[in-house]
């Protein structure tokens, strides 16, 4: 998709049981053979014994909306059971919670949210309506250091100055710093976190893509919030809405949301945008 690199992470993995259109990985169906072979033998050895109850299988945890971080009951999760977890790579989504592994190319951050029907990973974001004007929308991941411009439409030829510190508030500086934004006054928003009460302390603020800029008058014919180029936040047109959240991990460690929509995406989606956002968790597990 637009607006996105292309070099890093591409693989989601589904939390619960895998739905009806992806395949399982042969290790799967391995697994699942040996658990034949095995509840066979038993059945066969326990003809004409007493019934005794069936034992239940007890549900995989999934991660609800929640509007404010709690602790988690159990410990840090790992990613999931290989015989749960599969892979989406660039593909249509059913509703569910996945996990975004490796969000910054050291296997160090990770992300789970859950997405109602109809969302699209395309490789580091989720899309609805493909993303773009007149009615898409879309959630983009970043976890490296990023270089805010100065001139979001002429970044090509000047470094900003100072350069964007590491933390969630020095991003929210130098957003809302940028000319003709109309940026929101940064706000605290903190991030759901396994094993911690609080959670991660973080950072969000509202901008706006000017209604009549004509990007083919911006440099490379893009207009950008940030850099690098393998980290750029590439926008998708004029008019376009962002939230951009950003959530301190740690020292030198802070994950990037950035969620956008069009004055025409539908009232609908764009409650699934904040739907989704709420049910994010990010962490180090794995």
């Amino acid at each position: 998709m637009k607006g996105e690199p292309s070099d890093r992470a591409t693989d989601l993995v589904l939390e619960g049981p895998p739905p009806e259109s992806f395949r399982p990985s042969w290790l799967a169906l391995l697994f699942a053979v040996v658990v034949a072979v095995l509840v066979g033998t038993a059945v066969g050895y326990r003809i004409g014994a007493s019934p005794t109850a069936t034992p239940q299988l007890a549900a995989l945890p999934s991660l609800s909306p929640l509007p404010t971080p709690i602790a988690s009951p159990s410990p840090t999760p790992s990613a999931v059971a290989v015989y749960f977890g599969i892979e989406a790579s660039r593909a249509l989504l059913k509703q569910g919670t996945y996990a975004y592994l490796n969000v910054d190319g050291t296997s160090f951050t990770n992300v789970r949210f859950s997405v109602p029907a109809g969302w699209t990973w395309s490789g580091r974001s989720l899309s609805k309506g493909g993303g773009g004007a007149p009615h898409g929308a879309a959630i983009f991941f970043f976890d490296a250091e990023v270089q805010v411009y100065a001139d979001p439409c002429h970044w090509a030829a000047v470094q900003s100055h100072p350069p964007t510190g590491s933390s969630a508030a020095d991003l929210m500086a130098a957003l809302a710093a940028q000319p003709l934004r109309r940026a929101t006054t940064p706000s605290k928003r903190p991030a759901n976190a396994p094993g911690l009460a609080n959670g991660w302390q973080g950072m969000s603020i509202q901008l706006t893509v000017p209604d009549r800029i004509n990007f083919a008058d911006c440099d490379k014919g893009q207009y950008r919030s940030w850099g690098p180029d393998n980290e750029a936040r590439t926008h998708e047109g004029p008019g376009q809405r962002d939230i951009v959240w950003a959530v301190d991990l740690g020292p030198y460690d802070r994950l990037i949301i950035d969620a956008a929509w069009f004055p025409g995406t539908p009232a609908q989606v764009k409650s699934e945008i904040e739907t989704i956002l709420r049910s994010i968790a990010a962490g180090h597990w794995g």
